[in-house]
């Protein structure tokens, strides 16, 4: 049963003494201090590979803003390096935990204002946000089956009433990635923070300058990091030079090619991210701590995440069977489910067109249709960059007999100009909302389904599956070397992918490999690449043809990351903005409350929250910001609201739908989000608004 949690005391200023911190090895951080050795204790797990610790004096440097105060977090850039090539661990960790906050974008859409790191229920954080505390950086595991993990121990942690915030990383994102949202959630409620990369991350190798980057961040010669490397590539001296001699200035990274299929361990990593926070707690001595140290029955533990990060927390839940974790909490969590059998959903008392596809299906088959639907909404996002020729073509290709793009008749009735609609239409029959056009084509991004195939299928950068690969491009889309410069950056920067600038390059471009939006088709026309596209869709629906052999390992891959439902009776609750067009909500959200419902008999224990006028980013760009409203809103609400029901001060509210109002205006020129645009989620929402399961159908309000 979940654990009791008292309402937390206004944070003290930072005057305790430091914590004792467990230490195989102490890295020495600037206007920072390593820890003393450690009392005997709870033993570390033996899969923790690596340890150090810092203490951060919550002045100079500190565990939520880096040093930075929230003023800095605000910054229009991140902090510079003092040298480029050669950034320090500080250096890094900063530009890392200045990203994860995200206050740069300003507080016109409410980040930074109503919701966001220097908020907390609701009202300003007081002074500059930094806190002290001891933070620990672990690694499980060697290579590319290595796992990162920080651990943050607030000074003024609750030792009365206990309590861990497993904060999973979002997308591809580096072990920082959750500090400016989950992690400054619990950090203000005197909890420690737990974090893991989930095996992912932004490591890198670059064949052709044989860098790497290590478990800290920095990055140098792979045979000088050695066993420090948080990847490599997996290839002898021999094929490393005879790739990039093939295929010079190429870059490998982890998630598509360290052939581990990282997603199907994300609940384990979650549960070791738990796991380690406890032991290191256990080995505080101090008056105060529980009788019985810090266990499951004394610690209460809630795993939340975004996205990636979401479906990490989820899965966490799933696979927790000793009572670790006591709650979860997700944002538009990418989760691939178990087959529904017979969990079907409907929305308006209308039966949804498709539901419960996996990320790796809908992808690719959006991608393949994007660029024509992008030619019906000439007023959205990035409409400026599209080239519509090459659109064009792309509506062309898309007619023939596959019943999942356009049918020959329906393209003879509409002609050439109705095809972008079809094309729509497409999106619409494959589980898209039909408002969510207008973010199609921000959302076209090829790189995504081929590096999920290569995860899933466990490729090696040298299988260059589906004719695809990563590097730095010159103005013409021709590979060439990176800069030490923009290798050293990664880990501040990355967004997990191909350190930046690097682009995805299409290997079997008629004239020779070129960046993938500069691709040609067979007649030397711009195609947005059609042949690794289609490839990429064949692995995912069909285990016949050519490709027939790595098809079935993707699908074998693919079977070891799905989610059933099963949470064994945790609180838990997923909030999902409605016109999400990364991760739909007919694909998530909406069949795993049947699947938990069915697993609970009738009974499930997720709450589930959709939010309209809100998708998968809470970008505030022109376009964006008069039509949307911010989901982290409602994602910090809803950590909020699970803290309550685990306090014992309420319960978790029931589904709904909840109905926000954009903000308006010109595109660029939105007025300010106010608390009128974003209501509340309910405690009794209307009737109308009520998401509810009857028999095996999950019914969403229109």
């Amino acid at each position: 049963m979940p654990k009791s949690v008292r309402r937390p005391a206004p944070r003290r200023s930072a005057a305790l003494p430091p914590l004792l911190a467990a230490a195989l090895t102490a890295a020495l951080v600037p206007a920072a201090t390593a820890t003393a050795a450690p009392a005997p204790g709870t033993p570390i797990p033996a899969y923790i590979t690596a340890l150090s610790s810092v203490r951060y004096d919550g002045a100079s440097d500190d565990l939520l803003t880096a040093g930075l105060g929230f003023s800095g977090l605000r910054a229009p850039a991140p902090p510079a390096p003092a040298d480029p090539d050669r950034p320090t661990v500080a250096e890094l960790r900063r530009q890392a935990i200045w990203a994860s906050a995200g206050l740069s974008a300003g507080t016109g859409g409410g980040l930074g204002r109503l919701y966001g790191p220097n908020v907390d229920r609701g009202r300003p954080v007081p002074g500059d946000g930094k806190i002290a505390g001891v933070e620990y950086r672990a690694v499980a595991g060697s290579g590319s089956h290595s796992v990162g993990f920080v651990v943050q121990i607030p000074d003024d942690f609750d030792r009365a009433r206990p309590c861990v915030v497993a904060a999973p990383a979002s997308g591809l994102g580096g072990v920082y990635n959750m500090a400016g949202t989950a992690g400054a959630w619990g950090l203000h409620r005197r909890c420690a923070v737990a974090y893991t990369d989930k095996g992912m991350g932004p490591a890198f190798d670059d064949l052709h300058s044989g860098t790497v980057m290590a478990h800290d961040g920095t990055t140098g010669p792979r045979a000088a990091t050695g066993d420090r490397a948080a990847f490599d590539a997996g290839l002898s001296d021999a094929e490393r030079a005879r790739f990039d001699a093939e295929r010079p200035y190429r870059v490998a990274y982890k998630m598509a090619h360290a052939e581990t299929n990282p997603q199907a361990t994300w609940g384990r990593d979650v549960l070791r991210s738990v796991e380690l926070a406890l032991a290191l707690l256990g080995r505080d001595r101090r008056e105060g701590a529980p009788r019985g140290g810090y266990t499951p029955a004394t610690t209460t533990v809630i795993a939340t995440g975004v996205s990636n990060g979401g479906g990490a927390a989820v899965a966490a839940g799933e696979d927790d069977r000793r009572g670790l974790i006591d709650a979860v909490v997700a944002s538009e969590p990418q989760m691939n489910l178990a087959p529904l059998d017979g969990i079907r959903v409907s929305q308006g008392g209308r039966a949804v067109p498709a539901a419960g596809m996996p990320l790796i299906r809908y992808n690719s088959l959006a991608s393949l249709l994007q660029p024509c639907a992008a030619l019906a909404e000439p007023t959205a996002p990035g409409y400026a960059s599209l080239d519509t020729a090459a659109a064009r073509r792309r509506c062309a290709a898309l007619v023939g007999d596959d019943p999942r793009l356009i049918s020959r008749r329906d393209a003879e009735r509409a002609g050439p100009d109705g095809l972008p609609r079809l094309a729509q239409e497409a999106l619409v029959r494959a589980g898209y909302q039909p408002q969510s056009g207008y973010l199609q084509l921000a959302h076209y991004d090829p790189q995504t389904p081929a590096s999920y195939a290569m995860s899933y299928a466990r490729a090696s950068v040298a299988d260059s599956l589906c004719g695809y690969g990563w590097a730095r491009t010159d103005a013409s889309g021709t590979p060439v070397p990176y800069r030490t410069a923009e290798l050293a950056a990664a880990f501040g920067t990355s967004s997990g992918r191909a350190p930046a600038p690097g682009v995805l390059i299409d290997e079997n471009a008629p004239g020779g490999p070129v960046a993938d939006a500069k691709s040609q088709g067979p007649d030397g026309r711009h195609d947005y690449n059609l042949r690794g596209e289609t490839c990429v869709y064949r692995l995912a629906f069909s285990r016949a043809g050519a490709e027939r052999q790595w098809a079935e390992r993707l699908a074998d891959g693919l079977d070891a990351t799905r989610r059933t439902g099963d949470l064994h009776g945790k609180p838990t609750l997923i909030v999902h903005g409605r016109d999400d067009a990364r991760v739909p909500v007919n694909h998530s959200s909406r069949p795993y409350l049947g699947l938990n419902s069915r697993a609970g008999q009738g009974r499930g224990t997720v709450s589930y929250v959709e939010v309209t006028n809100a998708h998968h980013f809470d970008s505030t760009a022109p376009g964006f910001d008069n039509r949307y409203v911010p989901l982290g809103y409602y994602y910090q609400q809803a950590l909020d609201l699970m803290w309550q029901r685990l306090d014992g001060r309420g319960k978790l509210p029931p589904s709904q739908v909840v109905r926000t109002v954009p903000r308006g205006g010109e595109p660029g020129h939105a007025p300010d989000l106010t608390p009128a645009d974003v209501p509340d989620i309910a405690d009794r929402p209307a009737a109308g608004d009520r998401v509810r399961i009857t028999g095996d159908t999950v019914r969403i309000p229109g």
